[in-house]
């Protein structure tokens, strides 16, 4: 009985595709421990249950969230923070501009962004956006 082979084509994808999955986890694993840029679409269930957004958040070393409420044509032109922040939309729709991106976050989604990053902000629905957030050193 012949022993199993693999092919030296099979070899060398599976070769690559374990280089990128070692070099690829650990940015995505630690996007949120760096404080890195970051947002996810959808990253929790609509409608937002508080207590769990509190929970995955003090669990990363946040601060307990607030809520604010942003009024219809709100905006905020470029400013810093001189901590990293994290937000997610429990009502409306917010626009923000960060290192020249854009980004819309609507409920259910979450955006880190660190500290001292230049970020611009809008109120992007027509009545008052409620949003979630949180800061960490």
């Amino acid at each position: 009985m012949r022993g199993h082979t693999i092919k030296p084509c099979a070899q060398a994808v599976v070769g690559v595709l374990l280089a990128v999955s070692v070099m690829v986890e650990p940015v995505l694993a630690d996007s949120h421990a760096s404080n890195q840029l970051a947002f996810t679409k959808g990253k929790f269930a609509v409608p937002i249950d508080p207590d769990a957004v509190k929970a995955d958040w003090t669990a990363r070393g946040y601060s307990n969230p607030k809520v604010n409420y942003y009024a219809p044509g709100w905006s905020k032109g470029e400013h810093t923070h001189p901590v990293h922040i994290i937000v997610t939309m429990i009502v409306g729709r917010m626009e923000f501009i960060i290192a020249g991106q854009r980004f819309v976050v609507e409920p259910g989604d979450e955006l880190l962004y660190p500290a001292h990053a230049a970020h611009s902000a809008r109120n992007l629905h027509d009545g008052a956006s409620h949003m979630m957030e949180s800061s960490k050193r």
